[in-house]
């Protein structure tokens, strides 16, 4: 061998040692910048023609899928996988509470949960996962890789996600009962319903691990890179005092009365008949609560979501609605027909599936229209939620009360099963 084969292979030796050399850390940054160069070019394509306007997403457990709707319009779907029997998605009403691109379970073994958008601060969450297409999680919504990036880019906090175990499909919807934008007249300034106390929230591990799952300048430079400060990150990343999980406190004496200050931000409303009250909240915190009459108080009314996607002229007083109107749940199964359910979707699953799209649930108690028809509000809370009011906000009326995962940090969230 010549001396100068002998260097060439000992050049050679050299930069294997070298680059077998280079710590772990610094090799996983070199990976981690081509995913992320990845990512970007994932989060830059549409998921489709999306008009604009106000975002909702639905899960369907019976289908394992989640639509995405905006302005009213369907845009998007993908396959997704829910929670396990035993540990199942909860049903109901929810709201993109917290997002964040790199978060890990506190719950679960430090599992990953890349591009995790919160829906409730006990653990439950929308993200990329794996075993898509049939229940496999602990509760949370698993989406494939893609459709999580871009998804991730497209919401903002506050967007509805509502869960039910068949389809839901919003209908446009108007009707006289509906609020409608005005302006604040002079003497109102200073006029509003009693104003509810902040309330507590939940899990303070929970939340610990929000912030100490990544270093907080590390996200903030992924999240550039990403082009993903759009996507409210700065709420996201926020570290919350937080104490047990508790019911909003009741509101403040009758007659005591507290200016509501001015917001271009959706307003959440809430009207229930247990309760026999409209709540509403802005920026995730209490605004008032009042007393509202509802007409044969103890028939059901159901549990109906209105949106107000956008206003429908240049005086930007009469807003456009859509609604979704959720199915009853249907009694518990006994557990010898679980087995037989069980047995009988062995052999045949096509036919165990159209059995329950058909028994699986109760009809609506009330139409949408007959709901709204049933329910007096006070004139006062009429008149804040009018000047309030804009595309984006959202009214529930449901028989129930809110869930116990109300309070500090969330819309209104009301779980039906």
């Amino acid at each position: 061998m010549s001396v100068e084969t002998g260097r060439v292979l000992s050049l050679a030796i050299v930069l294997t040692l070298a680059v077998g050399a280079v710590p772990a850390a610094a090799r996983h940054k070199v990976e981690r910048k081509r995913e992320h160069g990845e990512i970007e070019r994932i989060a830059k394509e549409p998921l489709g023609d999306i008009p604009k306007g106000s975002l909702q997403i639905f899960i369907s457990i019976n289908q394992q899928k989640l639509h995405l709707y905006s302005d009213g319009v369907h845009v998007a779907d993908t396959s997704v996988a829910t929670g396990v029997p035993s540990l199942p998605t909860p049903l109901g009403v929810f709201s993109v509470i917290q997002k964040q691109i790199f978060h890990r379970s506190n719950l679960y073994s430090n599992a990953p949960m890349p591009f995790m958008q919160r829906i409730t601060w006990s653990g439950v969450a929308i993200h990329e996962g794996e075993s898509i297409g049939h229940p496999a999680s602990h509760g949370c919504i698993r989406m494939p890789h893609d459709f999580a990036v871009r998804l991730y880019r497209l919401t903002r906090l506050g967007v509805p996600v509502i869960i039910a175990r068949l389809e839901l499909k919003p209908a446009e919807f108007a009707d006289p009962h509906l609020f409608v934008h005005r302006d604040k007249s002079p003497e109102q300034v200073a006029a509003a319903p009693a104003a509810m106390p902040p309330t507590q929230r939940v899990d303070e591990a929970q939340t610990a691990q929000a912030s100490a799952d990544s270093d907080p300048a590390d996200a903030a430079a992924k999240t550039a890179e990403l082009g993903l400060r759009g996507s409210n990150q700065a709420g996201a990343e926020k570290t919350r005092a937080t104490a047990n999980l508790a019911k909003p406190r009741p509101a403040a004496p009758p007659g005591e009365v507290k200016a509501v200050p001015a917001s271009k931000a959706p307003i959440a409303i809430f009207i229930s008949r247990k309760e026999k009250k409209i709540f509403a909240r802005q920026d995730f915190a209490p605004l008032f609560d009042a007393p509202v009459t509802i007409a044969d108080p103890d028939k059901p009314l159901g549990t109906h979501v209105f949106t107000a996607l956008a206003f429908t002229g240049d005086d930007r007083t009469t807003l456009r609605w859509d609604v979704v109107s959720l199915p009853e749940p249907a009694p518990p199964t006994p557990k010898a027909d679980r087995k037989r359910r069980s047995e009988k979707y062995s052999e045949n699953r096509h036919r165990t599936e159209e059995r329950d799209k058909a028994t699986g649930d109760r009809p609506l108690p009330q139409t949408p229209a007959q709901a709204l028809s049933r329910i007096q509000i006070p004139q006062d809370a009429v008149d804040v939620i009018s000047q309030s009011i804009v595309p984006g906000s959202s009214l529930i009326v449901s028989d129930e009360g809110f869930g116990d995962e109300t309070g500090e940090g969330t819309n209104f969230i009301v779980v039906t099963h």
